[in-house]
C-alpha cells in the first residue's frame, strides 16, 4: 500500500459568518454543523434537492459564528453557489469561493506539520490531514517533510476508494453510489437531499457502487467494465498503486460483488473491498 505522501492540490475556500452562520449551514450540509465545537472541523457534503452530490468540503468553526469551507476544485460543481442559493433571509455573511491550494499529507505526518499553517482539516482522502496555507510548499520545507508528485498523490486517492468529485461523480450520483455516507450525519434533522439519502439508508441500497478494481494491465478511462451478466459500469479513474499494482475505480452494478472477476477491454480485473 502506498507510503508516507505529501502534495499540493486545488481547492476551493469560503466563509459563512454571522448570528445565523450555524443554523444556515446545519440545514444545508449533511453534516452535524450545530454540534462542531470552535476549533473543530468535519468533513461535510452539500448536495441537490433530490439528493445527488455537488461538492465534498471540509468545515471548520473558527468561532460560535464563524466557518471556513474548503471544498473541492473544478471539476466539481460549486457547492459555494448552491449554499449561497439557498440563503435567503438569514442574518449571515457567504464569502466566496476564491481559490486555493492545500497540502494533502498521511496522517503518519501529522506530527510534523503539527501546528503548520492557517488551518487543518480532515482530507478528502481517508487517513489524510489537509493544510491550508499561502504557500503549501514552503510550510512542507519548513517541517522537514519531503513533497510528492500528483501521481503519487492521485494512486493513493485511488487506492484508497477515494472519490474525486466532478472525476468519479456525475450530476446524478447519490451519496451511497460514491460511498460517501460517513460525511452524513443520520441523527440530525433535515438538510438539502435528505429525503433520499435517508430512504437509502434506512430502507435498501443504491443500484450501483464506486468500487476498487484491481488490474493486470492498464486501462483506459471511459472503458466498459464488464462482469459475469454482460456490461456493468464504466472506468472513471486509473492508476499505478505502489504495492498493489494498476488500479481503477468504476461505478458499478451493485450486483457485482467483492472479489467479482471482470474484463476491461481485454484486461482482467478484480473488484477489490472498499479501501
Amino acid at each position: 500500500m502506498t507510503g508516507s505522501v505529501a502534495a499540493v492540490a486545488p481547492r476551493r475556500i469560503a466563509w459563512v459568518e454571522g448570528p445565523d452562520a450555524p443554523a444556515l449551514l446545519h440545514g444545508l450540509l449533511t453534516a452535524d454543523i450545530e454540534a462542531l465545537p470552535v476549533g473543530g472541523a468535519v468533513r461535510s457534503l452539500v448536495l441537490t434537492t433530490q439528493g445527488h452530490v455537488v461538492s465534498q468540503m471540509a468545515v471548520a468553526r473558527d468561532a460560535d459564528e464563524a466557518f471556513t469551507l474548503i471544498l473541492d476544485a473544478p471539476p466539481a460543481a460549486d457547492g459555494v453557489a448552491v449554499i449561497a442559493a439557498h440563503h435567503v433571509s438569514e442574518d449571515a455573511e457567504v464569502l466566496g469561493p476564491e481559490d486555493s491550494l492545500v497540502l494533502v499529507a498521511t496522517d503518519d505526518l501529522a506530527g510534523a506539520l503539527a501546528g503548520a499553517g492557517d488551518l487543518q482539516v480532515p482530507g478528502v482522502i481517508p487517513g489524510t490531514i489537509e493544510v491550508l496555507a499561502d504557500d503549501p510548499v514552503a510550510v512542507a520545507r519548513a517541517c522537514g517533510v519531503a513533497l510528492s508528485d500528483d501521481a503519487a498523490l492521485e494512486a493513493l486517492r485511488i487506492g484508497r476508494g477515494a472519490p474525486a468529485t466532478g472525476v468519479d461523480t456525475g450530476e446524478r450520483t447519490l451519496v451511497q453510489e460514491a460511498l460517501l455516507d460517513g460525511a452524513v450525519s443520520f441523527e440530525k434533522g433535515c438538510y438539502l437531499g435528505q429525503e433520499t439519502v435517508a430512504r437509502l439508508h434506512y430502507r435498501g441500497h443504491a443500484n450501483r457502487r464506486l468500487a476498487r478494481i484491481g488490474l493486470d494491465a492498464p486501462v483506459p478511462v471511459g472503458a466498459t467494465v464488464r462482469g459475469p451478466a454482460g456490461a456493468a459500469g464504466e472506468v472513471t479513474s486509473v492508476a499505478d498503486v505502489p504495492g498493489e499494482g494498476w488500479m481503477a475505480l468504476a461505478m458499478v452494478r451493485h450486483e457485482v460483488a467483492d472479489g467479482t472477476s471482470v474484463d476491461i477491454d481485454g484486461v482482467t480485473g478484480r473488484v477489490l473491498p472498499p479501501g
